[in-house]
Parts: C-alpha cells; structure tokens; sequence
C-alpha cells in the first residue's frame, strides 16, 4: 500500500507550508515539549488480501485509528526526540484482518561544533504484513490472521566537516532485525538480520552543486536456512558516485549510478553483479506547488523464490496547495521485480502499479480532513500473484 502523506504535510516538509498549516499544539513540561496527534481512517476495501481473480475476493469497510506522542527537548545546539505510535485496524467483513501495530523511537542529534556532528537512531516496529503481501503472496485467504513480526532497529552517523567547508564526510552504522511471529507458516526461515557500514563524500565544486560518493557494505544473515547446505546470508557491497544541486531556488535533485555487488556464502548461489541508480528531481513552479520524479534500482531479499529480487522503481508525484487550506496530492509509482537464482527455469517477474489522488482540507489549526482513492495492480507470469485493488478512503487528523 502506498504509504499516505497528506498534501498539506509534504509542503511543510519542503518549506513551503502555508500559514494556517501551523506546527501541532504542544504542551510544554519541564524541560520538554509533550505533542500529541490523534488520526483515524475509515476505508473501503474491494480486494483485502490481494487475491487474483480467479480466487474468492473479500471486500470491506475499514476502521484505523492511531493515536501517537511525542517528547522534544533542546539543550544547546543539540535535540532529543522520543515517539510512540499505535495503530489499530478493524475490519467490519473479515475479522481475520485486524490488526494492532505499535511503532516507538528515540532520536537524537548532536552539535559538538561546526564540524563535527552525530546523529543517532533506534527504533522498535511490532507490526504485520497484511495478507496476501509479502510471504504470503497468492495464498492470503488461507491465512487465519495477519502475518505480525518485530523489527527493531538501530543507526549512527557521524558527520565531519562545516557547512561552509567544500567538503564533507558522513560515517554511518547500522543493525536491523526481522523476526516473523508465525512460525505455523513453515517460514522460520524469514527471520534475518542485517549488519551495514558506510559512508559518504561531499564536495562543492560550484555553488550549491556538490560531487557525492556513496559507499555501502551490508551483511545479511539468516537465522534458518530452509537447506543449511545451501543459505541464504549473503553479503552486499555497493559503491556510487554521482552529483547533487540546487540549481535554483524552485529546483533541486540528484544523480547517482555505480557497482553493486551480491555475493552468498552458498557457492551453489550465483553472485550478482550490476548497475545500480538513484536518482531524483524536485521543482517548484511555485511556492505552493511540488513535482517530484525519482527512479531507483536494487537488489531485494526473496520472499520465496529464488535467489533474490532485482528490483527497479519509478515514482511521480505532485503536492498542490490550492487554497492555504485546501491540497491535493497526487502519485504514480511504477515497479519491476525480476526473481533470480540459477536453479529457476522459469524465473517469476512482477510489474506492479500504483496510483493515489487525495485532497485534505484544514477546517481548524488543529483538525484536518481528507479523502482518497487509491489504486494498485500487479501483472505477473505467476498468475496466481495477479491481482486487482481499490481502496477508499476519510481521514481525520486531530492536534491540539
């Protein structure tokens, strides 16, 4: 599902909020700001568990509510911020769907000087993948429930250089971890966790357009392999260069391209190698308006076939104000995902649609309402992974 930010949300994100979009309440403590935000959804949904057309679809009304809080506080040039969010989905048709997701973080930025900074993150995710979505792909109706894990994760970036300076450097680390709670689904051996080092240069060669080398290795091990003589751990090492700019005021983007490199411990397991991008472009025609287009590509873990996924993404979307409380959002997303492994005669290929038009209108500083449709489809030469989706949807966000 296409992750939803409403259009008034994006264009505070670039700076261009409108006036009555002001910041959400906050009660101030003793050394600390409390926010509180309060946000519900009631959707409809015609194709719940992603199933092809040849099987029994289930629709039905949705209600979500997440209420969610968060404590801020500032000492000198650096922030701590702490997060808690729950989410609570109830079908009225399927009950199997429910769901209950809790989402907390910690998060903190810290200024020792002008050239040296350190930003810290963990965060603890006890969610789900709906059914019919990832591992059970093709198969969601004989699943009695959604397929809950926990995710936590943990990263660091240490940057060195002033703002001023012509050059930069970041430093990052950074371990995550998924481990699936449904062990009835015969798939222990999901459960992963991944160990990364990187880092990346920066260097102004004129103006605000900077050369940019990206560096990356990755370990991922398996806690189970479905063949211990044959496993999935591997390890990952990608090297990009590119540029970034900021050509004017109203335009802004990047371009990287280099070397990615996948290579299993299993020698029967074939090592990638090939190109990988990231690329992405932001123009304001004005002020109150935003285009956006973005491709990527990658390699991706496998959720059952193969070796693992060469995927490729491409992304559109435009954040509107119309009115300083009236704004649309609109998106389009395009995916490939090629399944590889040398033992697969006919390798799996997926191409999957994605499509979403809201408008969200702020009635009161604290209370803005929505409404969006959104759109996905997914063509596969597996066609039992086909499918066909529509969703519907209000939505209400509270602040103080």
């Amino acid at each position: 599902m296409i992750v939803r930010t409403s259009g008034i949300t994006a264009l505070c994100l670039i700076g261009t909020c409108p006036a009555l979009a002001q910041q959400a309440g906050r009660i101030e403590m003793d050394g600390y700001d409390l926010i509180p935000e309060f946000s519900t959804e009631m959707l409809y949904i015609d194709n719940v568990t992603y199933a092809a057309d040849a099987n029994p679809q289930i629709s039905s009304w949705v209600n979500v509510i997440s209420p969610q809080i968060t404590a801020v506080t500032k000492f000198s040039n650096n922030s701590i911020e702490v997060g808690y969010q729950l989410r609570h989905g109830e079908y009225f048709s399927s009950s199997a769907d429910n769901y209950t997701d809790h989402i907390a973080h910690i998060t903190g930025n810290f200024e020792m000087n002008s050239r040296h900074r350190f930003t810290t993150k963990a965060r603890y995710e006890d969610g789900h993948d709906e059914r019919g979505r990832q591992y059970s792909n093709g198969f969601g109706n004989e699943l009695d429930s959604v397929d809950t894990y926990k995710n936590p994760e943990v990263t660091g970036t240490y940057s060195f250089g002033a703002a001023s300076s012509p050059g930069r450097v970041d430093v990052n680390v950074g371990y995550e971890e998924i481990n699936y709670d449904n062990d009835a689904l015969a798939y222990p051996i999901r459960d992963r966790s991944y160990k990364k080092v990187g880092g990346q240069f920066f260097y102004r060669v004129a103006g605000n357009t900077q050369l940019v080398l990206d560096a990356t290795h990755q370990q991922i091990d398996y806690d189970v392999a479905a063949n211990p003589e044959n496993p999935l751990d591997s390890d990952e090492t990608r090297v990009l260069a590119g540029v970034s700019w900021e050509s004017t005021a109203s335009t802004t983007g990047f371009a990287k391209v280099g070397y990615k490199e996948k290579s299993f411990d299993a020698p029967t397991r074939d090592t990638f190698t090939g190109v990988d991008w990231e690329v992405g472009l932001k123009w304001l025609p004005r002020s109150y308006s935003q285009f956006e287009l973005s491709t990527r590509a990658d390699t991706r873990e496998t959720n059952g076939e193969g070796d693992y996924i060469r995927g490729q993404d491409y992304r559109l979307s435009w954040d509107h104000a119309w009115l300083d409380r009236f704004t649309t959002t609109m998106k389009l997303i395009y995916e490939q995902e090629d399944y590889e492994g040398a033992q697969l005669v006919d390798p799996r290929q997926d191409d999957t649609t994605r499509a979403l038009v809201s408008a969200d209108y702020l009635f009161r500083r604290w209370l803005q309402l929505g409404i969006y449709y959104q759109f996905s489809e997914r063509d596969s030469n597996r066609d039992i992974v086909t499918y066909d989706r529509n969703v519907m949807g209000l939505t209400a966000k509270v602040t103080l």
